[in-house]
Parts: structure tokens; sequence; C-alpha cells
């Protein structure tokens, strides 16, 4: 057991880090936005866009997932009737996109140019334990930017190269 000493300490210090990265420029030039269609192929998503030059990286959640079997559901594993197996597993996945923008310019409207990749995550604890990370449903697409990054929308097409597609993004974002 962790004595109330230890967990004063660690409070004390959580609390100053947090404070801390509040109040400097920890997030200086990041913003927060949802978008339609952003990330590629979600209807609705939460994106991390780093504003600090005209090249800007963007990191986007637009699906999350989790299953919690402690008692494992009775399914048949195999062909026959007789044969079942109990499975016992906690999972969670998570899917969104990792892209580049390149701003042509800085003003309050700035057209983009943009190219990324859709982006997976995913874990199992239990019976058949694992992970997997992928990288791909690879993309490219123009748009542009009304605003600035204290509060901004963005209108956008995107052409989905792996399965072929075409498809419009849209939001409004601000700054973190």
């Amino acid at each position: 057991m962790i004595s109330a000493s230890t967990r004063r300490l660690f409070f004390l210090s959580f609390f100053s880090a947090t404070a801390s990265l509040i109040s400097t420029n920890a997030f200086a030039e990041w913003t927060l936005n949802l978008g339609y269609h952003n990330p590629v192929y979600s209807k609705l998503g939460l994106n991390f866009l780093y504003w600090g030059s005209q090249w800007n990286f963007e990191v986007g959640i637009g699906w999350l997932d989790g299953v919690i079997d402690a008692n494992g559901k009775t399914r048949d594993t195999t062909n026959s009737d007789t044969s079942t197996k109990k499975e016992n597993k906690i999972a969670a996945a998570v899917a969104g996109d990792l892209n580049i923008k390149y701003r042509f310019s800085n003003g309050t409207f700035s057209p983009y140019f943009q190219g990324g990749y859709g982006a997976y995550t995913g874990a199992q604890i239990g019976d058949n334990s694992g992970a997997t990370v992928s990288l791909g449903a690879p993309f490219v697409g123009l748009g542009f930017f009304v605003g600035k990054p204290s509060f901004y929308g963005y209108l956008a097409g995107n052409y989905m190269i792996d399965p072929q597609n075409v498809q419009v993004q849209a939001g409004l974002g601000f700054a973190l």
C-alpha cells in the first residue's frame, strides 16, 4: 500500500508538472479542430494540427473501439456443434490519419496541398494476445484555410489512392 506522504508527493509533482505545461509555450503553434471526413474515411474526427510555418503536421483520430469480455462468450471455434471455447480478452483499437500540409500563403485565406496516410493501431490482452500498427490508405488533396490559428475553418477535397475514392473535408479549429 502507498503511504499518505507518497501520495501527496505524487499529487504535488503531477500538479506542478501540469501547471508548468499550461503556463509555458508547450502548446505553442498547436491547434485542435473538429472535422467532417477528417481524418479521411471517418465521418467525424478530432485533429491536432501544428501551424508553425508553411509546413503543417496533422494527426487525427476518427475511430475508437474497445471490447471487454472478462468471462468470455461461448462461441463455436470449429465446424461441429460439440466443441466450443471461451475467449477472455480486453481489446482496444484506434484509427485516424497522419498528414503534412503545405500552405501556399500565410494570410487569412491560405490555400494548401496535403498528403498523408490512414493509420490504425490495436491491441488485445487475454486469449490470442497481440498488437498491430498499420499505415495505409494514402491520400492527397487540395484545400484552403480561412482565418488564423486562433480560430479557423477549412475546406478540402482529397483523392484516396487505395481504394480509389474522392472525399470532401470541412471543419473548424482553434489554438490550444
